[in-house]
């Protein structure tokens, strides 16, 4: 088996540099590292024949993000607080074997989450990096890309978890999600946590969170919002957030 030579990459529980104080505090708190056989998966020749044949793939480049990847954040488990996923979540993140591809399938794919509970959709990593979701029903539904790496899916982990402690202010309450969203041009983005399907701000010691992730992955379904204080003052700046949307 060829070799696929990889820089020495650190676990993201023995060096969480890149994200945020908040978020790797959350690993520390609240995430283990559990057994992970990337073994599992295509061997390097395997990986690189697959790649090939996809259209437009940059194969080295792809196959070292993997390699990377799995490194990286292969094993981490913690229990999840995410409106997409709220259960107990493992990477493995493992480069699909040729019976995972269908003939129409054109960009390089790894599994990412292992989930502990049946879920009809799977997230998947991409091999330009992006966290992407997909309904696992009949027909052809798209794959739709919710983060740009897994560090963001961490932040967006982090803020959830946080919130949890937080005073909960408004659940899908009025206004509705343009309104809301119209008038969070205001509030500061956190952009390490935001994706494409899920935005967070924070300002005056509140924060805002817009999900649309499901309402992209399964037809039919709609978007939601929140907004968490930190405490009080963060509850009056919140109400009024909110007040003057609805105007």
């Amino acid at each position: 088996m060829a070799l696929l030579i990889v820089e020495a990459v650190r676990h993201i529980l023995d060096d969480p540099s890149g994200l945020s104080p908040r978020a790797a505090h959350f690993l520390r708190q609240a995430a283990q590292r559990t057994s992970f056989e990337l073994s599992d998966g295509p061997t390097t020749d395997e990986l690189r024949s697959l790649l090939s044949r996809l259209p437009g793939v940059d194969v080295q480049a792809t196959m070292t993000l993997f390699r990377r990847a799995a490194a990286r954040y292969g094993g981490l488990r913690y229990r999840s607080l995410a409106w997409s996923l709220e259960e107990t979540v493992t990477f493995v993140p493992v480069p699909w074997a040729a019976g995972d591809y269908s003939p129409v399938d054109q960009d390089a794919m790894a599994h990412l989450i292992e989930h502990d509970v049946a879920h009809p959709y799977a997230v998947w990593l991409a091999g330009d990096g992006a966290v992407v979701y997909c309904f696992t029903g009949p027909g052809s539904p798209p794959v739709v890309p919710v983060f740009p790496g897994v560090d963001a899916l961490l932040e967006a982990e982090a803020l959830y978890q946080d919130c949890a402690t937080w005073i909960p202010v408004s659940l899908d309450d009025a206004p509705g999600l343009a309104a809301v969203e119209a008038h969070a041009a205001r509030l500061t983005l956190i952009r390490e946590a935001c994706g494409y399907t899920e935005r967070w701000w924070e300002q005056d010691g509140f924060r805002l969170h817009v999900w649309k992730t499901f309402a992209a992955v399964f037809p039919g379904a709609g978007a939601r919002w929140a907004v968490w204080a930190r405490d009080h003052a963060g509850e009056l700046a919140a109400r009024s957030f909110l007040t003057q949307a609805r105007t």
